[in-house]
């Protein structure tokens, strides 16, 4: 499965555990991208039997609803995907009930938590089978124009804008499911859209991982660009860089990531989701860095760079993790404006900070809302305090960024939240959140 494409225009699936929602909005890409039979070809909701009546565009359908997975295998022989939506207690074991399906080929599993022994008997019937299993923890997949997996790219309105009603030349995948929009969005507004993405989570099954995932898509046609997007680490960057090395990748390959492997690409502020990394071991990153440039991949050092390197490959591309998606140029996050008026005034340097205003006004050429948010303006702001305080060197300041003090601090905050949270409710004397006793799981 790790040659050719996964999905296409006449791809069906199957629902196990029925959520209406995501349903819906496989329902409304498909009316969207033009499909004439919807994807959604049946549903199985265990002990129930009938149809499910859904919206195709301003159409009411109605879809047979099956009470096992071998019903609606049989019923459905052209479904070749199964989508579950079971809660981890049970994912594994309908997972794979579907798996021994001989019509299932692909199985995406939503659920978190699923145990990891269960999760690699998963994966050894998978390889065995040649058959895909997208997840456990996965937020989807998608074919541009042709079909997309539960909750995956959002709203209809996010489709609209991001261009995914249609395929376009650029293929990308992500480890990160919460960077995935903002890369639909941010490559759809620069390019005649994307082919195909995929947010990998943390698999490891055939056709999931991030170097089968990068030949698969080296050997369409269609994809003339392949972007590489987060926080990958371990041996995914190695793969990367010695499937390049050997000529396995012979399209443009543009890898701008944010997290443990931006220190292979060497760039002078890296952010993750709520921290940032600055330059760092560079000896180490030099030596990967030389090896990309010499296998003919981008390698961008600056957002300019990137921008300068991408143009020579294929359009304009501009990849933004560090940026809000509510705020504009004429409506600033004031938190932002707070913190930079502060380091200012108190700060000895602040010379991180100043690189992320520069990164702002570029991106702010190419959309109005690429403002800097309240995470890379802490981000940056705790690197100038370490910097500037003279108190750490580099290799420690470069220790402080990779245990994780950035991350601590946004625990803190989220915990402040909550607590402020749980207060109002009580003041409002409004009930606390319970979640589903069904959905608890108790150990001694």
């Amino acid at each position: 499965m790790a040659t050719g494409q996964i999905f296409s225009r006449t791809t069906q699936a199957l629902f196990y555990n029925y959520k209406q929602l995501p349903i819906q909005r496989m329902l409304d890409f498909d009316f969207l991208c033009g499909r004439e039979t919807p994807s959604v070809a049946g549903i199985i909701n265990p002990g129930s039997e009938g149809f499910q009546k859904l919206f195709f565009g301003q159409e009411e359908i109605a879809i047979p609803v099956h009470s096992s997975i071998e019903a609606a295998s049989s019923a459905h022989p052209t479904a070749d995907v199964f989508i579950n939506f079971a809660s981890f207690r049970s994912a594994a074991a309908s997972s794979m009930a579907a798996l021994k399906q001989p019509t299932i080929r692909v199985v995406a599993i939503i659920a978190e938590g699923v145990p990891e022994s269960d999760t690699k008997q998963l994966i050894a019937y998978a390889r065995a089978n040649n058959k895909v299993v997208l997840g456990p923890a996965t937020v989807g997949g998608i074919q541009a124009g042709a079909f997309k997996i539960g909750d995956t790219a959002g709203t209809l309105d996010n489709i609209i804008n991001c261009k995914l009603y249609r395929p376009g030349s650029v293929g990308f995948v992500s480890k990160s499911g919460g960077m995935s929009n903002e890369l639909y969005n941010t490559i759809a507004r620069v390019t005649n859209g994307i082919y195909e993405g995929i947010a990998i989570g943390g698999d490891v099954f055939p056709g999931s991982t991030l170097s089968d995932h990068v030949l698969r898509f080296n050997n369409i046609p269609q994809v003339k660009l392949i972007v590489v997007l987060g926080e990958l680490g371990g041996r995914d960057e190695y793969s990367l860089v010695e499937a390049l090395k050997e000529g396995k990748i012979h399209k443009p390959v543009v890898a701008w990531v944010s997290g443990t492997c931006a220190r292979l690409f060497k760039s002078e502020v890296q952010f993750g989701h709520a921290g940032a990394k600055s330059g760092g071991e560079l000896e180490s990153a030099q030596a990967k860095n030389q090896a990309l440039k010499e296998a003919g991949a981008v390698v961008p050092t600056s957002y300019e760079a990137f921008e300068t390197a991408i143009k020579e490959t294929f359009d304009k591309l501009v990849v933004v993790s560090v940026f809000d998606r509510i705020k504009s140029r004429d409506n600033r996050d004031k938190r932002v404006q707070l913190l930079q008026q502060y380091a200012h005034n108190n700060f000895p340097s602040v010379k991180y900070m100043e690189y992320a205003v520069q990164v702002e006004n570029y991106t702010l050429s190419k959309a109005n809302n690429l403002v800097l948010n309240v995470d890379g303006a802490i981000g940056s702001l705790f690197l100038d305090l370490l910097s500037g305080s003279g108190m750490f060197t580099k290799p420690e300041i470069d220790e402080i960024v990779d245990i994780g003090y950035l991350n601590g601090l946004f625990v803190l905050a989220r915990s402040i939240g909550l607590i402020g949270h749980t207060f109002d409710q009580k003041r409002l004397k409004q009930p606390l959140y319970r979640h589903p006793w069904e959905d608890v799981l108790y150990t001694k």
